[in-house]
């Protein structure tokens, strides 16, 4: 960048914060402003005249520019144009790509599932595959962002795939031309019994809601008599706020209050009112399922739902994140995503929870400390941020031992060596006693490494030890200790038979049909849903729980 850019860029900076100046109006921060401005250009002035090397300006600058917001909350923040292309594939619901959910598994970018009709599809890439290059790129140390964003592209041009199929020798290149992508938010639609249908809803894309809307046309079709829905925002990290909207609408009365938005500049300040009729019925009877990882938009349904006695809400306590944010365009490469406003539900209840300020002295105090509120109905409503449920269920706690085969990807990888020698996965996946069998046997001879927390410490500091010149001599010094260790672990397959039995039948359903597929496999044995079934089911608890007289 040289003088004259820079000059630019800070005249335009400039600009911008007189601009808000102007929109707050107020002369005390015009002031504050002003003299911070002076001080901040001065010392650009000396360092860029003064230091020892040659500043590379536009780096320093963005470098800094990323620094200072750090200062505030972790939404708002410095964005290139690379940057901000996640932002606008969410807000367009499309890219131009080739239809491919891609993971990491054991350090290898990995195939989870290809798009229904897409490239990826069509040539025949399937779960499990594995991508080695793309186009002449290494993916070897790559991280998954990268990958998307060098898979994805101009739409009509092609990128290569350099794959390597577990069981199958060699590798193949596969050619494929980008297509529009669709961003498909309903990742699963199916009834759980003779009349409860279920809805798995991962986003908020632009097309989120009419998704939702097709997913319970569809329900209804299968079940005219459908007595209750299941709507699972567990995981979901949120989106649009207009889809959030479109999709509480869904359920929700014309006339309804939805959300409130409060900032300092008075665009910041809105009401959000239904103006549709709902498109579930109001007889049909609604769960919401959240947990420690829905956010943002996945709070405001539930909440709105809650809130509204429209459903009840079942988990856990969601992320609590309420704030908004707004994009603003500071030149062709680069924009700023602000937090501008704060989200507020029917209730009054502001769904961010209050410690999200990194540096909370660089802001002044302005939180609220009300925790108690109710709902249309009167019911008590917890606040302090995230939804808290109506119905608590507590997510079951996968032990040390079932821990570390995720944390090492063994349940992958012996389901790719199952599809090696097997072929095709029959689904429904059955995992029966011979399969759990030779998943220990795939252990013991994949060199499966488990230690116990303190047994991993001591002998790290066995390790250390032996470097020393006066312990090198000493032959196994904690041989009595690790001999107790491994008689504990002895036991630890079969004490964790039921939780191995359910990582198999996550992993190989993804091989078998991919993510849909390990959905309805999972949905069988899940607490929550579970619990939302018998909710649905039992017409006068449903009634007492949202405050209705029965």
């Amino acid at each position: 960048m040289n003088k004259s850019k820079l000059r630019n860029s800070i005249i335009i900076g400039i600009l911008l914060s007189v601009t808000i100046i102007f929109a707050v109006g107020n002369s005390d921060i015009y002031k504050e402003i002003s003299i911070s401005i002076r001080l901040y250009n001065e010392v650009y002035r000396q360092l860029f005249t003064n230091y020892v090397d040659p500043i590379k300006a536009q780096d320093f600058t963005e470098n800094s520019i990323r620094e200072m917001m750090k200062e505030l909350d972790p939404y708002t923040v410095f964005l290139t144009k690379e940057e901000k292309e996640p932002l606008e594939t969410l807000t367009k619901g499309k890219y131009g790509g080739v239809g491919l959910r891609i993971s990491m598994r054991k350090d290898t970018l990995t195939v989870i599932s290809p798009m229904d009709g897409s490239p990826a599809s069509r040539s025949n890439i399937f779960p499990g595959d594995q991508i080695i290059k793309i186009d002449s790129v290494s993916t070897v140390g790559m991280d998954l962002d990268k990958s998307a964003q060098l898979i994805r592209g101009e739409i009509g041009t092609s990128v290569i795939l350099t794959i390597r199929r577990p069981g199958v020798p060699g590798l193949n290149e596969y050619t494929l031309n980008r297509e529009n992508i669709n961003i498909t938010d309903v990742s699963y639609t199916g009834m759980l019994n003779d009349h409860i249908g279920y809805i798995r809803l991962s986003g908020f894309s632009k097309g989120a809601s009419q998704e939702v809307r097709d997913a319970i046309s569809t329900l209804r079709k299968e079940d005219r008599k459908m007595q209750g829905l299941v709507l699972d925002l567990r995981g979901n990290p949120g989106g649009l706020l207009a889809e959030a909207l479109a999709v509480s609408e869904l359920f929700t009365n014309v006339g309804d209050t939805l959300l409130l938005t409060k900032g300092r500049t008075p665009m910041s300040n809105k009401v959000f009112i239904a103006e549709q009729k709902p498109f579930l019925p109001n007889d049909v009877k609604l769960a919401v399922l959240v947990n420690q990882g829905s956010a943002s938009a996945s709070e405001i349904v539930a909440g709105v739902i809650q809130d509204l006695d429209r459903g009840i809400v079942i988990g856990a306590t969601s992320f609590g994140k309420g704030l908004v944010q707004t994009v603003f365009r500071i030149d062709n490469d680069h924009s700023v995503k602000v937090t501008t406003a704060k989200y507020y539900i029917p209730s009054g209840r502001l769904i961010q929870k209050p410690d999200y300020l990194n540096n909370p002295k660089m802001v002044e105090d302005n939180i609220s400390t009300d925790t108690l509120f109710y709902s249309k109905n009167r019911r008590t409503l917890k606040g302090g941020g995230g939804i808290v449920p109506d119905l608590e269920i507590k997510a079951e706690s996968l032990s040390d031992y079932s821990r570390e085969l995720w944390r090492q990807n063994m349940f992958y990888s012996y389901a790719i060596h199952y599809k090696s020698v097997n072929g095709e996965i029959p689904v429904p996946v059955v995992v029966d006693e011979d399969l759990v069998y030779d998943f220990k046997k795939f252990l013991e001879k994949d060199e499966f490494i488990y230690n116990h927390k303190n047994e991993k410490k001591l002998r790290d500091i066995e390790k250390e030890l032996l470097k020393e010149d006066k312990f090198k001599d000493l032959m196994d010094p904690f041989k009595s200790i690790y001999a107790v260790y491994d008689s504990l672990k002895a036991g630890e397959f079969e004490a964790n038979s039921e939780q191995i039995k359910r990582g198999l039948v996550s992993e190989l359903s993804t091989l078998a049909g991919g993510l849909s597929e390990r959905i309805k496999n999972d949905i069988k044995n899940d607490p929550a849903i579970d619990k939302a079934i018998e909710v649905l089911l039992d017409g006068i608890g449903y009634n007492t729980t949202l405050g209705y007289a029965n």
